[in-house]
């Protein structure tokens, strides 16, 4: 599931794998004068193909979380932020993990700037003999990419760092890992700037998340280390989902479940990210109910909620 240059043909891959997941709904709560918050956290799955065959199916292999929280007042509009990992007593000894932060505000000027912080396992696998190589490793550090992001006055700022840490280190523990990212970024690389057009300026999670709140709208566009990407969007109700989320409970009588595709290229072409979301159709805040991204050409992972 990196981020400097010469790894951009599998950026909008990895972005997503940083960007997705959730559980079950946690409900507003307040977390500051002005401020609402909502947070989901789900069970990962993860399903195994040999040349488009299914091969297995383990449930529970790791978990993530997403929050979503609002400012009705200052600077800030709105925090996104996504944790992803793998748990490895499950995961046949895998050691993954994923997290994004994203943090729109508005300028003294009014004109909006964006804020953004990552960091992924370095993880080379490309195919299922890889990946086999990869079980069970008996390697002391594991090595991580980290990036930190500005998009203020039509302009980038980027700097990206790498970083080891224990192998015992999980990603349960992202604020140990959070720690040694800001420390290696700290001295990190820091990519030339570029030029962002204002309707190009919001990082993924944030221009998802508008893609997600307007059902008319079918594309949107995002920046990520200076480079633009396009998103395209196809809806439709699902009435399967819909009949489990109400049993489940997790969405009311009423409401309906829609499945959102969703595909991620770089503007300038090259090979396409497709994702799947399902969302409650009409929510304040859609966080979704169920994530399915093929993360490799041998492996999907699905993201269900649980329940609270």
């Amino acid at each position: 599931m990196g981020i400097v240059n010469k790894a951009s043909t599998g950026l909008s891959r990895r972005l997503f794998a940083r960007a997705m997941a959730g559980a079950s709904l946690a409900g507003f709560c307040a977390v500051a004068e002005g401020e609402r918050s909502a947070e989901r956290r789900y069970r990962a799955d993860a399903h195994v193909y040999l040349l488009g065959i299914p091969l297995l199916h383990r449930s529970g292999v790791g978990g993530g979380s997403v929050v979503w929280r609002d400012a009705e007042g200052g600077g800030t509009a709105r925090h996104l932020e996504f944790n992803g990992y793998s748990l490895p007593a499950r995961a046949a000894g895998l050691n993954r993990v994923g997290f994004i932060r994203e943090t729109a505000r508005t300028s003294e000027s009014g004109a909006p700037e964006f804020d953004y912080f990552g960091l992924m396992t370095s993880s080379p696998e490309e195919n299922a003999d890889d990946a086999r190589k990869a079980l069970h490793s008996t390697a002391k550090d594991q090595t991580y990419s980290a990036i930190d992001g500005r998009v203020a006055s039509g302009k980038t700022e980027t700097v990206v760092a790498h970083f080891t840490a224990p192998a015992v280190v999980s990603g349960e523990k992202r604020n140990e890992l959070e720690q040694r990212a800001r420390r290696a970024l700290a001295t990190g690389d820091r990519l030339p700037a570029a030029h962002i057009s204002p309707q190009d300026s919001q990082p993924f999670l944030q221009a998802l998340a508008e893609l997600l709140l307007r059902p008319e709208r079918e594309r949107g566009t995002f920046t990520y280390s200076g480079r633009i990407y396009q998103i395209r969007m196809v809806r439709s109700i699902d009435r399967k989902a819909t009949a489990y989320f109400r049993e489940r409970r997790l969405v009311g009588n009423a409401a309906d479940v829609v499945r959102v595709t969703g595909k991620v290229q770089r503007n300038t072409g090259g090979k396409e990210t497709e994702f799947s979301v399902w969302v409650q159709a009409g929510a304040d805040r859609p966080l979704p109910l169920r994530i399915e991204y093929q993360a490799k050409n041998y492996l999907r992972l699905i993201f269900e909620v649980e329940a609270s």
